[in-house]
This record gives C-alpha cells, sequence and structure tokens, in this order.
C-alpha cells in the first residue's frame, strides 16, 4: 500500500527546530558543501542571513531532501517542527521555503491553515513584504488544487502592485500557468509577450525553470508540441544541475512525456513517464505517483492501462490535484470507450465536466460537454453510415444501390433509418449530421455490423 498523505505521517509533537537543528546540522552541511540550495523565488543565500541559525539549519535541510527527493516523512516532520515554533512565524524569509517544501510533502491541508494563520497575524498584515510573498503562496496552493481563475487573481493583483524583484519572475511563470489552468490561453499569451519571455531566452531570468515549465505548458495547450518539448526538456537539464530531482518539485518528465507522445516519439515518452514514476514512488507524494501513473499509462497504451489510470485518478484525487485530475479522468474515460466499455468511459468522461465546472476550466468544460453531446448521437451502423455518405456526397438511390449492389428498396430502408437517428428530414442536412456522427469516432466500434 502506498503512503497517502500525512496521516502515514509520525508526528512528534515535541519535536522543537533547535533540536531538530542539532540532528541535523551536520547533515545540512554535508548536503550543502560545494552547491547551492535551490529555492524558488531565492537565487542565492544572502537571505539566509535573516533567519536565525537553528531555523536555517533545519530549512534548509528540509528543502535540500525534498530537492532530493527523499525521506519524505523526516522533511514533513521538521517542517511541522519549525511551523511549531511561533517566534519563526514573523520572518517571511523563513516561512516562504518552510511552507513551500510542506506544498512539496503534498501537505497542502496544512498549508492552508498556515496561510490563514499568517493573514491573521499582525507581523504580516502590515506589512507588504509580507503580504507579497504570503499572496504568492496562496496562488501557489490554488494552482496545485486546479484553481486556475483564483490564482491568476492574486498573481495578477500582485504584479500590479508590484513585487521584490527576486519573486516576480516567479509570479510571472505562475501566472502563466494559472491562465493555461483555467483554459485563458490568450491571456497566458498575453503575459508571456509583455514580460519578453515568448521568444529566444538570452538571458537567465530568476527561476528559470519555472518559466519554462510555465511556456511549455501553454505550449502544449495550444498544440505546440514540438516547442513545448523542448521547454521541458530545458527545465529538466537545468533542475539537474541544481540537484532537483523531485517531480513535486516541477513534474516535467510526465509534461514532456505527454509532448513527446505527440509528436510521436513513444520511446521518449515511455522512458520519461517511467523515470518520473521511479522518482515518485521514492518521495511518495500522492499527487506525484498519480501524474507519473497517469503519464506511464498513456505512453504505455497497453491492457495495464486502464488499471495504472484508475489508480492516478484515486491518488490525484487524494492530492486535491483538480487541474490533473481532470485530464486523468478524460484519459481513463476515452481509454474505456475505445475498448468498448461505453457506461464506465461516459461515467468518466461527466466524472471530469464536474471537476471541470467545480474548477473553473473553460476550456475543458466546452471540450468535455462536446464530448458528451458527440456520445448522445445515436449510433449508425457501418452500412449506414455507408450509404449516408455516399447520399451525402450527392449519389442518388440508385447509384448507390448498384454501388454497393443492394437493392434499391433496401438503400432506401437504410436512408430512412439514418434520417430518423440523426432526427433529420433529408439530404440537404446529411452531411452536417454526419460530421457531427464522425466526431463521434469514440464510440463507432460500439455500432453493430452491417445489416
Amino acid at each position: 500500500m502506498i503512503e497517502h498523505d500525512r496521516r502515514n505521517i509520525p508526528r512528534q509533537r515535541n519535536f522543537a527546530p533547535a533540536q531538530a537543528a542539532t540532528a541535523a546540522g551536520a547533515r545540512a552541511g554535508a548536503l550543502r558543501e560545494g552547491h547551492d540550495i535551490y529555492i524558488p523565488g531565492r537565487f542565492d543565500s544572502v537571505e539566509n542571513e535573516h533567519i536565525s541559525p537553528p531555523e536555517a539549519r533545519v530549512s534548509l535541510h528540509s528543502i535540500e531532501l525534498a530537492n532530493l527527493g527523499i525521506k519524505r516523512a523526516l522533511v514533513h516532520q521538521q517542517v511541522e517542527a519549525i511551523l511549531a515554533a511561533e517566534d519563526s512565524r514573523g520572518n517571511p524569509h523563513g516561512m516562504w521555503p518552510t511552507i513551500l517544501t510542506l506544498l512539496y510533502t503534498g501537505d497542502i491541508v496544512t498549508a492552508h491553515a498556515e496561510c490563514r494563520r499568517l493573514a491573521k497575524d499582525a507581523r504580516w498584515s502590515g506589512s507588504p513584504r509580507h503580504q507579497e510573498v504570503l499572496t504568492l503562496l496562496r496562488a501557489r496552493i490554488s494552482l496545485l488544487e486546479g484553481h486556475g481563475v483564483e490564482a491568476s487573481s492574486l498573481l495578477g493583483a500582485q504584479l500590479t502592485r508590484g513585487l521584490s524583484p527576486h519573486l516576480s519572475g516567479l509570479a510571472v511563470a505562475w501566472l502563466i500557468e494559472a491562465h493555461v489552468l483555467s483554459g485563458e490561453l490568450g491571456h497566458a499569451h498575453q503575459v508571456l509577450r509583455a514580460h519578453g519571455l515568448a521568444g529566444r531566452l538570452d538571458t537567465s531570468p530568476p527561476d528559470l525553470v519555472h518559466i519554462l515549465a510555465a511556456r511549455g505548458a501553454l505550449q502544449q495547450a495550444a498544440g505546440q508540441f514540438q516547442h513545448s518539448l523542448k521547454d521541458f526538456m530545458a527545465c529538466g537539464r537545468l533542475l539537474a544541475e541544481r540537484r532537483v530531482a523531485n517531480p513535486a518539485v516541477i513534474p516535467w518528465r510526465s509534461r514532456a512525456s505527454s509532448a513527446a507522445l505527440a509528436t510521436q516519439r513513444g520511446d521518449l515518452a515511455l522512458t520519461l513517464a517511467e523515470e518520473e514514476l521511479a522518482a515518485a514512488r521514492t518521495w511518495g507524494s500522492p499527487r506525484c505517483i498519480g501524474l507519473a501513473l497517469h503519464a506511464v499509462a498513456v505512453a504505455r497504451r497497453e491492457d495495464t492501462s486502464v488499471a495504472l489510470l484508475e489508480e492516478a485518478v484515486e491518488l490525484l484525487h487524494l492530492g486535491y490535484a483538480q487541474g490533473e485530475l481532470i485530464q486523468a479522468l478524460h484519459d481513463l474515460g476515452t481509454l474505456q470507450i475505445d475498448r468498448k466499455n461505453l457506461p464506465a468511459g461516459r461515467s468518466h468522461l461527466e466524472a471530469a465536466l464536474m471537476v471541470a465546472r467545480e474548477s473553473g476550466n473553460r476550456l475543458w468544460q466546452h471540450s468535455l460537454e462536446s464530448t458528451l453531446e458527440r456520445l448522445d448521437v445515436p449510433c449508425l451502423t457501418s452500412q449506414e453510415l455507408h450509404i449516408g455518405q455516399l447520399a451525402s456526397a450527392g449519389y442518388s438511390n440508385r447509384q448507390i444501390a448498384e454501388t454497393l449492389f443492394l437493392a434499391i428498396r433496401t438503400v432506401e430502408f437504410h436512408l430512412s433509418s439514418v434520417y430518423r437517428k440523426l432526427a433529420i428530414s433529408g439530404r440537404s442536412e446529411l452531411h452536417s449530421a454526419l460530421h457531427t456522427q464522425r466526431l463521434s469516432s469514440l464510440r463507432t466500434d460500439h455500432c453493430s455490423s452491417a445489416v
């Protein structure tokens, strides 16, 4: 049984930050020797001076372990210890990496609660510096939960008010991601262009890995799969340079796998997906494992894919990952329909539509509504479809009969059935109606054979 959430993580209420630092200090120093620790929004170690030494050591040790994707239970334990110390709450420099690390563990519930507590803290309410940190944390939680509209509202307002330079690149990247998540691709493109990120990135802006990931997601949503794959692979290389192996930071492999599959690079897609699954299982976060299982199932497209997608759906639900849950439910539904299980397929597509409506993703909403409408089109037999296509192409009943070696009465009988099933009155409406029927190819395998 996979460890899913914080209920499986041992809790030690008396674990104090200072004690944690004593136990972890040597390990943290060893991990940090010779390289910087990557923390989004912080690309140097200057701010560490603002954190008291015990907190700094525990916080840095936790985020380093999280970047490596190991010892999730210990990381969660150390983060809870920092949050239990009331004095540490007043410092945004300490709370920023601590809550980000908490999100990496998958504990969105606690992260929500901590942000609510900080919002009520007098030390935070009166400080613009504190407020911008809190806004970005709240936006990140919204993104992870699949609430793109809420995240874009928070980030857009904060960027209008102004941000510290080292947080601006991250905010722009997350804003692009939020617009993509909510299906507002035009707005995402506008943000990309407005900040000079649409073309070649000649410089290295802060948090380039998040910018590349956001741009890759936008290009993938827009159908530019080759460019998307290039950005995700570049993101992965930069993360590797920063010693970040954990897909909880950015699940670039599963996203690159999807782009590779769309560009007919099936072997690369499967390799990337399986690599992410191995890293996700080592870390143990439900969200990460769910994303990777989804990618593996789609890349394999074999008998085990339905079971893998069903497990992915369960884990993404546990991980509050609504955005990714929509895609997984959609892919599970279409796969089951392809395998001639129309009721189960429809059920999962309807579930995906419900999640899309709840999260405000209009792009997915429209797509799923159209798919379900097409499934409602009465199914034509192969004989009816063939006769209808010939009639639509201008063939007379006699010509159709001669072409298919049928009696004219048989052609008339089948055409009447076609008109009835498609709810049309004659040949003039056939072209449009058959176009809709053709779009419902997801279910053509469920039609009976030719009469």
